[in-house]
């Protein structure tokens, strides 16, 4: 069997963890043995209009700029015209039976449109957290609906994003699976914490939307650490973007910020070494449709505190951490005395299993294999 991933999103020397879990789902296929092959048409930091094909991390790799002119709107029909002509060479190249494509808009744009013409069966995963704001323009609304209904199977990263697709009228076959992460090396030693010491860690963007909750969860550490001196705290901040200084400035006006290490953009093989010298990680978001750092975090055996915002009301739970109500301080400081009460309590054997169990390699793969067969069986 042979897959082509079409992404909408996907890591490039512009950003490289900009839908990371889209190259960490291709891992999981050939880890399983299928014949995957990836294709990014929407690689900016290429020359317009180039195509390049190689090998990256064991995975043969397509990409290309097509979406380049000036007008947004023209850009993106000249896009969707220009990716189905490479799409057809790539898959007569590679004798390819099914496409995968992540994210509805443009990428299911290009496969619906593909299987209209050429007859190739395709699935959508859905990340997508703002598809109310794109499908507001009838025309976007038609192709969405177009695509998704066209579509042999929809998978959702969760059911919270589900019903918010099925609420703005569209109608598809659905499927829900979350995103895949690597299992960490067992090799790399956790920190000895002492007794009253508590490392905390976040990573994230800090972009304009703000979109994490750290303008919540920083005043929130702020008034814990005031409350409860008998505790030392150290947050370390992993990420950067526009909110950085923001938030860099908050620390200090709160007299917390001896106690916030802000490191900026990691590398991703650096992050497990990262998550294993703290205690827990925190994601205050307002929104997540999945949040895949939280099962990073829980691979490496680390409990997380998180909000009810989508996503990871699915998969939190008691066993593995806590979640707390989103852009609410108080809540947040009660989160992170309920992490520290109850952090001798957390099996760290079961969550590091947790997390291999459902969202390994091996798990997401069977998952992915299984949907593709029944759809070629038909």
């Amino acid at each position: 069997m042979k897959v082509l991933i079409l992404s909408s999103w996907y890591p490039n020397i512009e950003n490289n963890v900009s839908g990371i879990f889209v190259k960490e789902q291709a891992k999981a296929l050939i880890k399983i043995g299928i014949n995957a092959v990836v294709f990014f048409p929407y690689d900016k930091s290429l020359n317009k209009n180039q195509l390049i094909k190689n090998y990256e991390d064991g995975i043969l790799t397509y990409r290309a700029n097509t979406d380049y002119l000036n007008n947004s709107k023209i850009s993106r029909i000249n896009s969707v015209i220009k990716s189905i002509k490479l799409l057809k060479r790539i898959t007569e190249e590679n004798k390819i039976d099914i496409i995968h494509s992540h994210v509805c808009y443009s990428a299911g744009f290009v496969a619906a449109f593909y299987k209209k013409f050429y007859e190739m069966p395709y699935i959508i995963t859905e990340h997508m957290s703002y598809i109310k704001s794109y499908a507001a323009k009838a025309y976007n609304y038609k192709l969405f609906k177009y695509s998704y209904f066209h579509a042999d199977k929809v998978i959702f990263v969760s059911e919270f994003l589900c019903n918010e697709l099925i609420k703005l009228g569209f109608a598809f076959n659905k499927e829900i699976i979350g995103n895949v992460v690597e299992m960490p090396d067992n090799n790399l030693v956790s920190r000895v914490r002492g007794n009253n010491e508590f490392n905390i860690i976040f990573i994230g963007l800090m972009d304009i939307t703000e979109v994490k909750g750290l303008q919540y969860f920083i005043p929130a550490l702020s008034n814990f650490i005031k409350n409860h001196p008998e505790y030392d705290i150290k947050f370390t901040l992993v990420g950067d973007g526009e909110k950085r200084c923001t938030y860099e400035e908050l620390c200090s006006e709160l007299n917390i910020r001896e106690k916030c290490n802000f490191l900026g953009k990691i590398p991703k093989g650096n992050i497990e070494a990262l998550i294993l010298q703290n205690d827990f990680l925190v994601l205050p978001s307002i929104k997540e449709t999945f949040g895949s750092v939280l099962i990073e975090a829980m691979a490496c055996g680390k409990p997380v505190l998180a909000t009810k915002c989508g996503g990871p009301n699915e998969f939190v739970n008691d066993k593995v951490g806590t979640l707390v109500e989103p852009m609410n301080i108080k809540e947040l400081e009660n989160g992170i005395l309920y992490m520290i009460n109850n952090y001798n309590n957390f099996d760290f054997n079961y969550i590091k299993s947790y997390a291999a169990e459902n969202f390994s390699y091996k798990a997401i793969g069977e998952k992915l294999k299984s949907i593709y067969l029944k759809v070629l069986e038909k």
